[in-house]
């Protein structure tokens, strides 16, 4: 990993301790390589067929299966419902209370059964409620500990997780690794390998190296050091995700509540050439958000024309870009854009920011939800569920959603209500397609492409399996190397 992680629990907004959680921390559901759930500590994805849905789609039960946390401490149905209050909790600091916001009441009647009221039919809550295909995923709480605090803004969890997951954590050398060991415990039993090591390395060249001679198993890699990789005969393994890369307009800036320059800018950027020259190929150019090609819908993005995008952008005074510089290839994708665009005759000055400074929080100065910018090269992790809302709806502005650039069509947030308050497979598709429809005609951002995951994996490291949302831990119980010959 390039740094160390804030928090180790997971209720806190720490993408590090996000991508660690599943070595520690358990979940209803995983999320598999294929993009399925998978049960984890849920015996079974409640549905209407098996009575975990009621036919009011109101009432959602889940099969708990009871088991011990990795102190030795029973675990049963009361932790999770625990853990749905403490998300609740107005005290406590969380980044995103959408899907608990859903819920009218939570029980555990008995050790292995938890039951979730909700206030109206929600389709996006399963994927969405203690799972790893969440958009924020939160994992299960142990009560025995977080019960003693008056929130979890600060706790031992932070430093010391106590968790349901294959291993737990032995030791932390700050700045230089995480060692992890398996966990008694473990519901599947003992994990595959009998330790891990999470080394915390910022530079890219070193971590690349450290894989060429053995010393690292597997690190992430970016740009050209996927050709350097190969160069070296290093082994690279690529999973395309659902992270979303996109220019994301300000509709407060009055040039930009004008269609024709957004559509005119949508025109001047080469998004083919982007994603080959820029991100080498780490990017999946896409016209739409969504990754599921049966949400996505058969509408397209206005297509490269430098000169079309002249004609629209004729008059338009300059802009000011904002990109996290540091994140991916963000420095050169803005130098490209800035390129494109001043081909197109409109001028975008070039602000860059560090990512914790561009993503904070409004009341931090944070610059998207501040709305200190006219342009910006961001990104999104969206959950498993095709629900959008979270980004475009009305109701969705900052603090309340991510919806930064302050987009409002009732069309849009009808179509995406008419998705969640189904569990019919058919009628969300068709409601999913029109959202995203709607916004292909109103470019509230321009969508520049999927994200491709890639690692330089060693010979010997057996069963690592990306998965779509990035979030590639999810299996670390069937981890293991092979034998040296």
């Amino acid at each position: 990993m390039e740094e160390d992680p804030s928090s180790l629990d997971t209720i806190l907004n720490t993408p590090y301790g996000w991508q660690l959680a599943p070595l520690t921390q358990g979940y209803l559901f995983t999320v598999d390589d294929r993009g399925r759930l998978v049960p984890d500590l849920c015996l079974e994805i409640p549905t209407r067929a098996n009575g975990g849905i009621s036919a009011d789609g109101k009432t959602i039960s889940y099969r708990i299966r009871t088991g011990r946390w990795s102190d030795g401490a029973p675990f049963d149905a009361r932790d999770v419902a625990f853990t749905a209050d403490a998300l609740r909790n107005p005290a406590t600091n969380v980044p995103d209370r959408s899907t608990v916001d859903r819920i009218a009441s939570v029980a555990a009647p008995r050790a292995d059964l938890l039951v979730v009221k909700l206030k109206a039919p929600s389709a996006p809550f399963i994927s969405s409620f203690l799972t790893l295909g969440a958009e924020d995923p939160f994992a299960i709480l142990p009560r025995h500990i977080a019960a003693n605090y008056p929130n979890l803004n600060a706790s031992s969890l932070d430093a010391h997780p106590v968790g349901l997951g294959p291993f737990r954590l032995q030791r932390w050398l700050r700045g230089e690794r995480l060692e992890f060991v398996r966990n008694t415990y473990y519901w599947r039993g003992p994990a595959a390998t009998d330790e891990i090591v999470v080394r915390v390395e910022p530079n890219a060249t070193t971590r690349l190296l450290a894989v060429r001679t053995g010393d690292l198993d597997v690190t992430y890699l970016s740009g050209l050091q996927v050709d350097e990789a190969h160069a070296a005969g290093v082994t690279v393994v690529r999973k395309t995700t659902n992270l979303v890369d996109y220019l994301q307009f300000n509709l407060r800036r009055p040039a930009l509540r004008s269609r024709r320059v957004r559509e005119g800018i949508a025109r001047a950027i080469d998004r083919e050439r982007l994603a080959s020259s820029i991100y080498r190929g780490l990017e999946q150019p896409t016209d739409a958000g969504q990754f599921d090609p049966s949400f996505a819908p058969a509408a397209r993005l206005p297509a490269y024309d430098p000169a079309a995008a002249r004609r629209d952008l004729a008059g338009v005074p300059a802009l000011d870009f904002a990109i996290a510089g540091a994140w991916r290839s963000s420095s050169g994708a803005g130098v490209l854009i800035v390129s494109d665009l001043q081909n197109a005759g409109l001028t975008a000055a070039l602000h860059s920011y560090a990512p914790s400074v561009f993503w904070a929080p409004a009341g931090s100065g944070g610059i998207l939800e501040s709305g200190h910018f006219d342009l910006a090269l961001t990104s999104w992790s969206p959950g498993l569920d095709p629900d959008r809302s979270y980004l475009f709806d009305c109701d969705a502005r900052p603090p309340a959603g991510g919806n930064a650039g302050q987009y409002c069509n009732p069309a849009f947030d009808s179509a995406e209500a008419r998705g969640a308050a189904t569990y019919d497979d058919g009628a969300r598709r068709a409601a999913y397609r029109a959202a995203h429809a709607i916004l292909i005609r109103d470019l509230p951002i321009v969508p520049l492409g999927f994200e491709v995951s890639a690692y330089a994996v060693s010979h010997r490291f057996e069963n690592f399996k990306p998965n779509v949302l990035g979030r590639d831990y999810w299996n670390a119980w069937e981890w293991r190397k092979s034998p040296l010959p």
